[in-house]
């Protein structure tokens, strides 16, 4: 984990618009503004975003929260982007300085599918963010007079969340206390969540199956169902509450926790220790073990990128 201060820098006039799956581009018109006027829109307008509740001050070696207004290079582009996300807003604009010439195939190669199983892409952040903070949908525009934009359709809805919570309360209210070790806070978790939940085998065989939200800790808590990405972020979830430093490791085929715990990372894969799962009969297997454990088990669907997620490696 670390924290970075970066400064923003000069502009430069770009222009297009990309989204996650479909890159378009279009034209947009010049007009004659002074650089007196960027500053004022820097200064007044772009500089500032209000992060919500669910935000994530601990930056991880991937990402950090980058505040300034002048994108120089494609690590501040990433890390401007997480920023948006782990806010919990829907838009923000930034500038493109005049120094950063590659920033064009920096967008396209960030949002582009290029068929390799550990692909560098957009989406790949959602793993560093509070789950309801995280996005099914983030479009990137580049236009106008020097602006970088990013809006980002929510996984959660405000209702979901509400729901999710009152179970997250009510589970650590009940079965947790504070005299217990944080590591039999997050054991009684795990286990009320594979307890209460089953692997849904219909959505994982069909993605347009829509019976349940099993992609999302609300298939997992509210209704009993879930795939790997809804066990992994009800975890989430939990070890948020709990101020458990965690994020999301993820490739192709698969997702699961990684958890920072008495000065070490752990892994954690509640979808694997679900015995309904059928992929396993033992519920601790994949519960808090370390990188050389999870590789020693060689299951085939834990290989990870371990330049994007490092402090596993």
């Amino acid at each position: 984990m670390k924290k970075k201060n970066n400064k923003g820098g000069k502009l430069i006039l770009v222009a297009g618009i990309i989204s996650i799956i479909i890159v378009t581009i279009c034209a947009f018109g010049k007009k004659n503004i002074t650089h007196k006027y960027y500053e004022y829109n820097i200064n007044k307008k772009y500089a500032n975003i209000d992060e919500n509740e669910y935000y994530i001050e601990d930056n991880f070696n991937y990402v950090d929260n980058y505040k300034n207004t002048g994108i120089k290079n494609r690590k501040e582009l990433i890390d401007y982007i997480y920023y948006t996300l782990n806010s919990g807003i829907e838009k923000s604009e930034r500038y493109i300085d005049v120094s950063y010439i590659n920033y064009l195939d920096d967008i396209h190669n960030l949002t582009k599918d290029n068929g390799k199983m550990f692909k560098e892409e957009v989406s790949i952040l959602n793993n560093f963010v509070h789950p309801y903070n995280s996005s099914d949908n983030i479009k990137i525009s580049y236009g106008g007079e020097y602006v970088f934009g990013i809006s980002i359709n929510k996984v959660y809805s405000k209702k979901e969340i509400e729901e999710i919570n009152k179970v997250v309360d009510k589970v650590i209210n009940e079965k947790t206390n504070n005299n217990m070790p944080i590591r039999e806070k997050i054991k009684i978790i795990h286990d009320y969540i594979i307890d209460n939940t089953e692997y849904d085998k219909l959505k994982n065989n069909d993605i347009n199956d829509d019976t349940y939200k099993s992609e999302t800790s609300y298939g997992a808590l509210i209704e009993g169902f879930a795939t790997c990405n809804g066990y992994s972020d009800a975890m989430a979830i939990f070890l948020d509450k709990l101020n458990v430093i965690n994020y999301k490791i993820s490739n192709d085929e698969h997702i699961w926790n990684l958890v920072y715990l008495d000065g070490k990372w752990y892994h954690l894969d509640l979808t694997w220790d679900d015995p309904i799962s059928d992929t396993n009969v033992n519920r601790d297997t994949y519960f808090l073990i370390t990188t050389d454990k999870l590789e020693e088990l060689n299951d085939g669907t834990h290989e990870f990128d371990k330049k994007i997620y490092s402090e596993a490696a």
